[in-house]
């Protein structure tokens, strides 16, 4: 078999035929975008086709059951719980969930490199290696081996990651595990491993010294407005505000994103997972009494496995019904995909001739002021612009 896929662009780099190949066949390897795809060696191949068979690509969708998504606005009692989580901290109750019945749970950390990567962590103690947001896609390794090698040993396993890594856990397993749960995030897509290395260097550079830790939503100045928060190995401390920061400024316009998230087929309310999280953006005007800027999360519970765990964590959780409109609000990632930056091509034909801080100027520049102010303009209601031309 000459490649897993038909088309590269459709390819999730979930790693899951990596895994599956029984020969050992196939390698990720790293293209001039920053993404890794799968690459056959033909001398080890012998075409069993396990790895079409495994890929998401090629798996067909859950059918929808009318009566999930059940919705709601959620957030941890525990105010440490939730002030360390990317929003209302409820992944780390889930994960006590779980690790309580001698179970096991998956999802992306930070390495001492500073790199995404997928891990299974077993005590309450280590929860925080997975907590928050990691804004670049992370490595899976051989996390669904170890799963799967779990499950057939009897212990419970709650894997997340984004939607793609969990169809690919499912479409790896081939089956389905009464002992699995498995729990994926509102995705706006992957932004590209190489560009975040890249971005690493440059701040590394100007601040003289390696990168001890990385945040990349600090809530010390409120939820809404987030800032990154990098510790330098000499005692530096970045804060910079997630609008004007330059990595930040190209993840949220789509600049560098792994060519599949456009064209995402998971990008729906229909979700592949048991429980879907996110950020209840928007919270405070459909429910205001819900939001004191700590962080929200908006939670899907998406089958009776999801719904159930979720229901045994309401002793450390704030749960609050809600419906779907005020979800999909702030939230459009759940009717659809994000579409390209018109400038994606120009950058990347760049990202090996220029630094970082000459693709900053050039492509990630934060808005002006009279831009800021241009685009609140462009979002005052129709209506309201009418009746003021009416009353001039």
């Amino acid at each position: 078999m000459d490649s897993v896929f038909d088309n590269k662009n459709n390819c999730y780099g979930c790693s899951s035929c990596v895994q599956i190949c029984p020969s050992g066949a196939i390698s990720f390897r790293e293209d001039n975008e920053g993404f890794s795809y799968p690459e056959i060696d033909g001398a080890k191949c012998t075409d069993c086709g396990l790895c079409r068979r495994a890929c998401p690509i090629y798996r067909d969708l859950k059918a929808p059951d009318q009566s999930y998504p059940k919705i709601y606005a959620v957030w941890n009692k525990d105010e440490e719980a939730r002030s360390s989580s990317t929003s209302g901290g409820v992944f780390p109750a889930l994960s006590k969930q779980i690790l309580n019945q001698g179970g096991v749970v998956f999802g992306a950390a930070f390495d001492e490199s500073i790199k995404a990567v997928h891990t299974g962590v077993e005590s309450q103690e280590h929860i925080w290696k997975l907590q928050g947001s990691k804004y670049t896609q992370s490595l899976i390794g051989d996390c669904y081996r170890e799963v799967r090698t779990l499950l057939k040993d009897g212990r419970k396993v709650l894997f997340s990651g984004t939607p793609c890594q969990v169809s690919g856990l499912y479409s790896f397993l081939g089956k389905s595990h009464t002992g699995l749960c498995t729990c994926d995030c509102v995705c706006h897509g992957v932004p590209s491993p190489g560009v975040f290395e890249r971005y690493k260097a440059h701040l590394e550079k100007i601040n003289e010294a390696e990168i001890e830790n990385f945040n990349f939503r600090n809530k010390s100045k409120g939820w809404k407005n987030y800032n990154i928060s990098v510790l330098f190995k000499n005692g530096r401390h970045m804060l910079a505000d997630f609008k004007t920061d330059p990595y930040m400024r190209g993840f949220i316009t789509n600049m560098y994103l792994r060519p599949s998230c456009h064209g995402c087929k998971y990008a729906s309310v229909q979700r592949q997972s048991d429980i879907t999280l996110a950020d209840f953006w928007g919270v405070e005007k459909y429910k205001p009494q819900l939001d004191d800027d700590r962080g929200t999360s908006l939670v899907l519970a998406n089958s009776p496995g999801g719904a159930e765990l979720l229901e045994a964590c309401r002793e450390e959780l704030m749960i609050h019904e809600a419906d779907l409109s005020a979800a999909i609000g702030e939230n459009p990632s759940l009717t659809g995909p994000s579409g390209p930056n018109k400038l994606r091509a120009e950058f990347f034909s760049q990202l090996d001739t220029l630094d970082f801080a000459a693709l900053q100027d050039r492509f990630l520049k934060p808005p002006s002021q009279a831009q800021l102010l241009w685009n609140k303009c462009l979002r005052i209601p129709k209506k309201l612009v009418r009746i003021v031309l009416k009353k001039a």
